[in-house]
């Protein structure tokens, strides 16, 4: 008993400078210190604070006060009251109770309740690391981090606290803050200053693969019809324009108006897709699909050993081989691609749509639908002609055919004789004013009908080589016409044997021939009229 009297005497006593004593005129308080549900706060730790007391970073606590004094085992306690105000905390494990009194005040009972947490982020001055935050009249002090983010863990709840916040440089105070706390509140605050939004202005949008987020992956923008200007191999399907950050977010200015290719690539996987300005800046996610590598074959021009493939609005550019064969790796496969094929003096001669399938690398065998007859303006280069030994054409028109449901070409005639062999008539078109190499032709197909004969002939005719007599022709048999069917035809190119109309010598009629293509007609003999359509060339692309 003697040991606790001494102790009990011992924290009556406090003379620190930033504490508040008792002094002439002084008057004693009493009070007993309950806890919420009525028990009483056995030696409950007491202290009494100027209004304006502060801490310094020398004496930094997390504690709500360093005790002055303890209540005794019933609660009670007493203190010579200062004058002037003064703040009193008592705290009691997870509960506490703090309010503001003067000199003259009779305390009597007071109610400790669960403690609060006060956190969030400080404004941090220029030139300073960090800053510190405490309560007006409390000792409690702790340090924010870099950013200015803090925690007050444990604070008197049900009063209103003077919260202040010092330089992390010099200790002085620059901001305070008045907030009250509910009992068992984390309450969080944010006093930094508003700062501008750095994306504001900015497209957003984030690039996903199998249900996660694709960390760092690029970013390629092109105009949809962008292609590329200097002949070089490239088989990187488009240069990097921007990355993603770790979380697959890319962030870009806003584009004009127009239609863009937006490619996004990343370890095998893409996402390309022809979209308008305002299409992009409404992008949230994008999803990345397996990509393809295809395969095919195009036509060069007579005389070329090779040509240039590339896909508009992407940078990848490849170089065919002798036979037109070229491969595009790792193309995006969740939009179809237009390609294109360049010679080497640049000049585009031939575009495709391709629409690979994801994980895909099989050859794409190449055809051309030569006419159609469904766009008359398309049929400018397609012409009718006879024979020099007089026969005449009665009439060529574009006619739609209820069979077929599609335009068709209709053209009637008139021949010189009935078993005249040198009496015909063609039609037909000059594939392009260049020849071109058809190595690789496989057949041609085509429907017709109609009251006489027909057949196929490639051919490579000038004027020049028609009077040194160095004309080619390749042409098939003569096949009957049915006048109330249509009938699909197919022509395999080594079904191309004939030179003159009675000479069968296939391997002179192509191999002399198909290196240097001009013109595709189409004879008729016997009979009054015939009908074509669809003519496609397989194993071609031009």
């Amino acid at each position: 008993m003697k040991r606790l009297a001494c102790i009990l005497s011992a924290l009556m006593l406090w003379s620190c400078s930033d504490k508040v004593a008792g002094g002439p005129g002084s008057e004693t308080t009493n009070g007993i210190a309950y806890l919420g549900n009525g028990a009483v706060a056995s030696y409950a730790r007491v202290a009494v604070r100027s209004v304006d007391h502060t801490s310094t970073a020398d004496s930094a606590t997390n504690e709500i006060v360093n005790a002055d004094f303890y209540a005794d085992s019933l609660g009670n306690f007493s203190f010579e009251a200062p004058e002037g105000k003064y703040r009193l905390t008592i705290v009691y494990g997870g509960s506490a109770y703090t309010g503001l009194y003067s000199g003259d005040t009779t305390l009597g009972s007071v109610n400790l309740e669960p403690t609060a947490a006060l956190g969030g982020l400080a404004e941090v001055p220029e030139e300073c690391d960090y800053v510190w935050v405490g309560v007006r009249g409390m000792d409690v002090l702790v340090r924010s981090d870099s950013t200015g983010r803090f925690m007050l863990a444990q604070l008197p709840s049900n009063d209103s606290l003077q919260v202040y916040f010092l330089r992390g440089d010099d200790n002085t105070v620059y901001d305070d803050l008045s907030v009250k706390l509910s009992p068992n509140e984390t309450e969080m605050i944010d006093l930094q200053p508003e700062k501008p939004d750095p994306y504001a202005g900015k497209v957003k949008f984030v690039a996903v693969a199998d249900g996660k987020v694709v960390p760092y992956a690029s970013l390629a923008i092109r105009k949809a019809d962008a292609r590329v200007n200097s002949l070089h191999v490239s088989n990187v399907i488009a240069e990097v324009d921007a990355y993603a950050d770790k979380d697959g977010l890319f962030v870009i200015d806003s584009l004009k108006s127009g239609d863009y290719r937006l490619t996004v690539m990343q370890s095998g996987a893409a996402y390309s897709k022809v979209l308008t300005a305002k299409q992009i800046a409404a992008l949230d996610t994008i999803e990345l699909q397996e990509t393809a590598n295809y395969m095919s074959r195009v036509t060069l021009h007579a005389g070329e050993k090779y040509a240039w493939v590339g896909v508009y609005g992407l940078d990848v550019l490849t170089k065919t081989n002798e036979e037109g064969t070229f491969t595009l790796p790792t193309l995006p496969t969740n939009d179809s691609l237009d390609i294109y094929v360049v010679t080497t003096k640049d000049s585009l001669y031939v575009t495709k749509r391709i629409a690979p399938s994801k994980g895909s690398a099989d050859f794409d065998y190449p055809y051309v639908v030569m006419q159609d007859f469904e766009n008359v303006k398309d049929t400018g280069n397609w012409y009718f002609s006879t024979d020099s030994v007089g026969s005449k054409i009665l009439s060529k028109s574009f006619d739609t055919d209820n069979e077929r449901k599609s335009k068709v070409f209709h053209g009637k005639y008139n021949l010189v004789g009935t078993n005249n062999i040198y009496a015909w008539v063609l039609t037909g078109m000059f594939l392009r004013d260049e020849g071109w190499n058809l190595s690789t032709l496989d057949s041609i197909s085509f429907y017709a009908k109609g009251s006489g004969q027909i057949r196929v002939s490639l051919e490579n005719w000038t004027r020049e080589s028609e009077v040194a007599g160095l004309s080619l022709k390749a042409a098939s048999e003569w096949k009957d016409l049915n006048s109330q069917k249509w009938t699909r035809y197919v022509v395999k190119y080594d079904d191309l044997c004939y030179t003159a109309q009675d000479v069968s010598n296939c391997y002179i009629a192509w191999n002399t021939l198909k290196d240097d293509v001009r013109q595709l007609h189409f004879f008729v003999r016997n009979g009054t009229e015939f009908y074509l359509d669809d003519i496609v060339l397989y194993g071609a692309l031009f």
